[in-house]
This record gives C-alpha cells, sequence and structure tokens, in this order.
C-alpha cells in the first residue's frame, strides 16, 4: 500500500470518527505497520470494523479484519478431527504420505506432531481425539497470530531472535 492510500483510510476513518486527529506521525505508523497489505483488502477491513464496531480501529484491528477478509475460512477443530478419522479410514496406518497429502495445511501439521501411526493404532480414540483438538486449537492460535504480523516484523523477530526465521518453524524445521 502507498502512503497516499494510508491517508485515503485514515480520512475514512475520520469521516466516521471526526475527533480523531491525524498527523504525518500517525500517518507514518500506519504506513509502517499496514504498508504490507494491499490496499483493497485494507480498505474492505476498514468498512467491515466500521459496520461492526462502534470505536475508532486501531492498526491491531484492521490487520485482523484483513486477515478475516482475505484468508479462506478455517477449519474448526472438530471439522480437522473429522478429516483426520476419513483419512485414517481411507488410508489406514501404512499410507501416511496419501493421508497427509490430502489433509490441509494445519491438520497435517497436527498429525505429524502426534505421529500418523499413533492416531491409526490408539485404543483411546476419546482420548487421543481431545489430544488433537488441543493442540489443534494450539497450532491455529499461533499461525493466525504469525498472520497478523508484518513480513517486515517477522524478519526484525527473527533476527532478535537469534535468526530463526518464523516462516521455517512450520513442522518443527527450522534451519537456524
Amino acid at each position: 500500500m502507498k502512503k497516499t492510500e494510508i491517508v485515503k483510510l485514515l480520512t475514512v476513518i475520520n469521516a466516521a470518527f471526526p475527533n480523531m486527529k491525524i498527523s504525518e506521525a500517525t500517518v507514518s505508523v500506519w504506513y509502517e505497520l499496514l504498508g504490507d497489505l494491499d490496499f483493497r483488502v485494507a480498505q474492505t477491513a476498514v468498512k467491515k470494523i466500521l459496520l461492526e464496531s462502534p470505536y475508532p480501529p486501531t492498526i491491531a484491528d484492521i490487520r485482523k479484519s484483513a486477515v478475516d477478509v482475505s484468508v479462506p475460512r478455517k477449519l474448526s477443530g472438530a471439522e480437522a478431527w473429522g478429516k483426520v478419522i476419513n483419512a485414517i479410514h481411507g488410508y489406514g496406518s501404512y499410507g501416511q504420505e496419501k493421508a497427509l497429502a490430502a489433509l490441509d495445511a494445519t491438520t497435517a501439521k497436527v498429525v505429524r506432531y502426534m505421529g500418523w501411526r499413533e492416531l491409526c493404532t490408539s485404543e483411546e480414540p476419546g482420548v487421543i481425539r481431545g489430544q488433537f483438538l488441543k493442540m489443534y486449537q494450539q497450532v491455529q492460535k499461533r499461525e493466525e497470530e504469525d498472520e497478523l504480523l508484518p513480513a517486515a516484523l517477522k524478519d526484525d523477530i527473527a533476527q532478535i531472535c537469534g535468526n530463526h526465521d518464523l516462516r521455517l518453524i512450520e513442522g518443527g524445521k527450522n534451519d537456524g
């Protein structure tokens, strides 16, 4: 997004909330933290927030709403578990590669953490289901938090944390 587009967003917000003060510093901070977003996505996110909230949107609100409007709806834990059960029945304990390929990335990541064979051969399906749901929720939350951060900020955090690239930590892989 360009700085002029940030100004357009702030102008729309200011029209809805006339008491909001906009300065050059405001534009600069918003540009730094929202500039990586596509203007159309940000504009749609702002409109959505204005329709849903009686308060002026923050940068965090806009980033969260931008993810909501631009990322397909994620599976719930129960839906993901249903896919795992279908994969177990369809591929069996020896069909791990095909089963993982048939699952979405988040579900496949949790299955890798838990172990495909362990899921297939467990004699305690209720316990395994509970463990899966809890782990799925944690992984999904971490992924959502990661999606909210601009790429430049992810890079800064990675450098501060000892060059561990946050985007490569997926599935336990880490080059740092």
